[in-house]
Formats: structure tokens, sequence, C-alpha cells
């Protein structure tokens, strides 16, 4: 007993939440006193005013969903459709009025009181938006069973703004549209020439409801039959569980190993295409032979080799695709090369390699003669002047 009292402490605690909140909703849906100068003033009026009809309408849903939830099998429910988008019937009246008289629990009296507040505070709104459309200089048609909102925009532009068809369909491509029209809506057209600017938007008209009150019906149902089609899917999800995780696991594998599998063979791809170019090809690091004497590489008598460790071979031949250095002189701080040597000295010029000079143009050029025996090596290039 105590549990349920509590339980039933908490459920009206959240009522009495939603009615404060739908009170806050409703109370800041109010229109400016005066009528606005401009088009573009007014369109900015309405729109704000048909996003907080749009939020007063999710906050009636709302309350009438949680009422909807509280009712035991067999007791009246309520629908959006007797609340918003066409008249109260005198039965229909009655039946709220009663049910407010005689509910005992103050948060379910306090949220049907919110729904009858809530539908006539819509229904204010409706009216006062119809008295700001007959201001606006905007050109309206009323739609007609089967009308599409496309085709009405296209037929305003092209038959009474004289615009060809591409450049209609261009502006029209631009403008919000809707799918869901309702016999009776108001379909209205704006183009300005000197802006080339092109604006249509609908409202209610002599309708009973607008195209989003259409699509959220749509969507209620929508929503329906997601549910239905869950449960329905739950059951037979249930009856295969346990191969299904199995079949899961083992996709999971597969997808590991695949992924690995992969990753391996980039890997050794890549491995095995540096160790063929590490095998294949001659580095070697080429400088001015009076640097590499200031360095402590070269000896300063002999000009033999002394001191390598400073050293990086960062340049490369691939002797597979070419045997040929070619030095200019502006790279080693000279106007011309005049002797190159390679280095360590086991290398010998005119039997393993051989060295051009140019007069004219102060390059040099070292030709491979045996690639064979430069393939994985590091060697210094001494350049003189």
């Amino acid at each position: 007993m105590k549990t349920m009292r509590n339980a039933a402490s908490v459920l009206l605690l959240v009522m009495v939440a939603v009615a404060v909140a739908s009170m806050a909703c409703t109370q800041d849906l109010k229109f400016s006193k005066a009528v606005p100068k401009t088009p573009e003033e007014l369109l900015a009026e309405l729109k704000t005013h048909q996003e907080k009809i749009d939020a007063a309408t999710d906050a009636t849903m709302k309350r009438i969903d949680e009422f909807n939830q509280t009712r035991k099998a067999g007791e009246r429910t309520i629908h959006f459709s007797e609340i918003y988008g066409q008249e109260f019937t005198d039965a229909q009246r009655d039946v709220l009025n009663q049910m407010i008289a005689q509910e005992k629990d103050v948060s379910y009296k306090s949220l049907l009181e919110h729904i009858v507040a809530d539908r006539n505070e819509l229904q204010a709104l409706q009216e006062k938006v119809m008295h700001l459309e007959q201001a606006l200089p905007d050109k309206f048609v009323v739609v007609k069973k089967g009308d599409r909102h496309k085709d009405l925009a296209m037929n305003y532009l092209v038959n009474e703004m004289q615009l060809p068809p591409e450049k209609a369909k261009t502006l029209l491509a631009e403008a919000d549209q809707t799918d869901e029209l309702v016999p009776g809506n108001k379909v209205w057209f704006a183009y300005d020439p000197k802006d080339d600017a092109f604006r249509t938007y609908v409202t209610r008209g002599e309708a009973k409801q607008l195209p989003y009150a259409l699509r959220r019906a749509n969507q209620r149902n929508l929503i329906g039959e997601r549910d239905t089609a869950r449960s329905e899917r739950d059951v037979a999800q249930a009856e295969v569980g346990s191969l299904q995780q199995v079949k899961a696991g083992l996709e999971s594998d597969i997808s590991m190993l695949q992924a690995n599998k992969a990753s391996l063979e980039d890997s050794v791809a890549r491995l095995s295409s540096d160790l063929s170019f590490r095998q294949n090809s001659l580095f070697y690091h080429a400088a001015n032979e009076r640097s590499l004497k200031d360095q402590g590489v070269l000896s300063p008598v002999l000009k033999r080799v002394k001191d390598v460790k400073p050293l990086q071979y960062e340049a490369s031949l691939d002797l597979r695709q070419g045997t040929t250095i070619n030095l200019e002189p502006r790279l080693f701080g000279l106007e011309s090369i005049g002797r190159i040597r390679l280095l360590p000295p086991i290398f010998q010029e005119g039997r393993d390699y051989t060295v051009e000079t140019s007069e004219a143009t102060g390059t040099a050029k070292v030709t491979i003669l045996d690639p064979e025996l430069f393939k994985g090596k590091e060697v210094l290039v001494s350049v003189g002047g």
C-alpha cells in the first residue's frame, strides 16, 4: 500500500510539472497590437507565430498522450482530432466538462483543463493569423482536392508572372514546399522582379487543419505501424536470438580476420617494396671537398676518409631505373666542377664508374659502370672545383 501511494505521488508531480510548462508556453503566444507596416515585417511576425502554433500543438499532443496513458481499459480517452482542427460539438463539450468535474485526481483534472485551454488558444491564434493574412499583398489560391504545391507555384510563375519555365523551376527549387495540402488551405505566392525573389507558403484558409497537422497525423500513424512492426520483430528475434548471436560473433571474427589479413598484406607489400628499393639502390652524400675537410670527414693532407659519422646518405639512385648522377656546381658553392671522387677508395674510376665534366656548363656526371657492385652501398661523393 505504501509503495502504491509513493507511485501515485510521483505521478501527480509529473502531471503538475507538465501542466505548468504548458501554461508558460501558451502565455507567450501573443501578437503585437499594431498591424505590421511592411510585407517583410508581417511575414516575419506570421512565421514567428506559426512556430508558436507548432509548439502549442506539440504540447497539446503530449498532454493528450499522457492523459490517455492514465486511462484504464474501457475508460474514455481523448483523440487529437477532437481537440484541434475542428469545432467541439455540444456532446463533446458536455463529456469533457463531466470528466473534469468527476475527476478525483487533481493532476488529471489539470491535464484536461489545459487540453481545453490550449485548444481555445490555438483557435484564437488561427483567427489572428487569418486576420493578418488579409493585410498581405501576396496572391493566393484556394487548394482543391488533388492540388500540388509545386504545380500551383509553377502556374503562378509561368502564367501570371510570365517567367520562362526553366527560370520558374530554378526559383521553385529554392522555396520551401509541402506535399500535405488540405482542400481549403490557401497557398500564397509573391515574386519581386526587382530582386528576383520568390516566396510561397501555406495558411489554413477554410480548411480545418494546416498541412503540418496532417503531417503529424500521418507521422502518428507511421509511429503506430512502426511500433507494431517492432513488436513483431522482437518476437521473431527472441525465437532466433541465440543463432543470431552466434552468427554475429562469427561475422565479427571474420571481419576482424579480414581486416588483419588486409593490414598484413599491406605491410608485407610495403616492406617488400622498401627492401627491394634498398637492395637495388646506391645511397650517397655529395658535398664540397673543402666542406668535408672542415667537418673532419676528410683528412686535410691526403684527402682520405677520416670520420663519416656526421654524414647522412640522404640521396639515392635506384639502379634498376638509371645509372647516372648529375651534379650542379651551384649546389656546392662552386662556379664549375673540376673533379669528382667516390669514397671509400675501393671504388675505382674507369673500372667501376666514370666522371664527365663540362667546361661550358660547369656540371659533372657520374656514370655507374658496374651496378651490381654499388647496390645497397653508401658512397661519399667529394666534389672539387
